[in-house]
């Protein structure tokens, strides 16, 4: 049985991803010394805050975890699965998600910490869109398991063990990409403020509206394909 080829796409959007989950989180915390591409900082500090009676922080942190979980139960609502497919709508979540952060660059720049859970809902939309590949679990909004992930890998390579090099190839892009996403938060925050988060904004957007006509273009070709094929 022919093995199927891997899909290139995941090696780009992967990390591109990661690079967005990175830059968006770093300048949040930068501002409000609250993560909002994951949510183990934030319960952190529901315990923290909650023991210490710091009502205002509490309050953020609980706002942090409740848009993320909102922003992962819309993506498993409209793209019905964990599976990375691109029959999944993914398209519409890059646009919702870019809008979200775009809200959020609006509120950072007025100093508000609404733009806490609206980048938190975006990265949990973000997190929620494909978690699993051909076995491999897929997160780009936090690199524990990634960095978990490539330990493993090099453990059983270290045995002796074959390994599928695809895997930790891109588990590694994918971390990269976070690390490039943080520095590059860090110089465009202290450039640009917070207009520097209108940038992640508009590449969601653009993605998302990319992704769309692309998808668009291809299920066109495949039903004019099927049809040909019918008419013959």
């Amino acid at each position: 049985m022919p093995q199927r080829r891997l899909d290139r796409w995941l090696f780009v959007g992967g990390p591109l991803l990661a690079l967005v989950g990175g830059y968006v989180n770093v300048i949040l915390l930068l501002r409000f010394a609250m993560p909002v591409s994951h949510v183990t900082g934030a319960v952190a500090h529901l315990g923290m805050d909650g023991v210490h009676q710091h009502g205002e922080s509490l309050r953020l942190a609980a706002s942090m975890v409740l848009a993320f979980l909102l922003g992962a139960v819309m993506t498993g609502y409209w793209t019905e699965g964990q599976l990375f497919q691109h029959k999944r709508r993914y398209g519409l979540v890059f646009v919702l998600q870019g809008l979200l952060f775009g809200f959020a660059a609006y509120w950072l720049a007025l100093d508000s910490r609404l733009a806490v859970p609206a980048a938190a809902c975006g990265c949990g939309m973000q997190n929620a869109m494909a978690s699993s590949y051909r076995g491999l679990n897929l997160r780009t909004t936090h690199m524990t398991g990634v960095v978990t992930d490539i330990g493993v890998l090099l453990g059983l390579r270290l045995r002796g063990q074959a390994i599928q090099s695809w895997r930790l190839g891109l588990l590694c892009l994918i971390f990269l990409g976070y690390l490039a996403g943080t520095l590059l938060g860090v110089l465009l925050a202290d450039w640009l403020q917070a207009l520097a988060l209108y940038l992640a904004a508009g590449v969601c957007l653009f993605g998302g509206l990319g992704y769309l006509l692309l998808f668009a273009r291809r299920r066109t070709a495949s039903s004019v394909s099927i049809q040909a094929g019918d008419d013959q």
